[in-house]
């Protein structure tokens, strides 16, 4: 799958969450579970971290600050 692929499954997982903080494993596991790779998981999270749509928490935990137009 390609960083822009995994992108857009990540954000669209995000957008079935509701305002609260969500677990990285609420991401991880289902993605994961679909046949994607850790580590482009993880770029396409801090990649949407550097763009400002998602913030990191403690507890591996993550909030959405603002989800892109679909």
């Amino acid at each position: 799958m390609t960083y822009d692929g995994t992108r857009r499954d990540v954000i669209n997982l995000l957008r079935t969450f509701g305002d609260g903080p969500t677990s990285l494993y609420e991401i991880g596991v289902p993605l994961v579970g679909r046949g994607f790779e850790q580590d482009p998981i993880v770029n396409a999270l801090f990649g949407l971290s550097h763009e400002g749509v998602i913030e990191f928490l403690p507890g591996n935990a993550l909030r959405v600050l603002k989800l892109p137009a679909p």
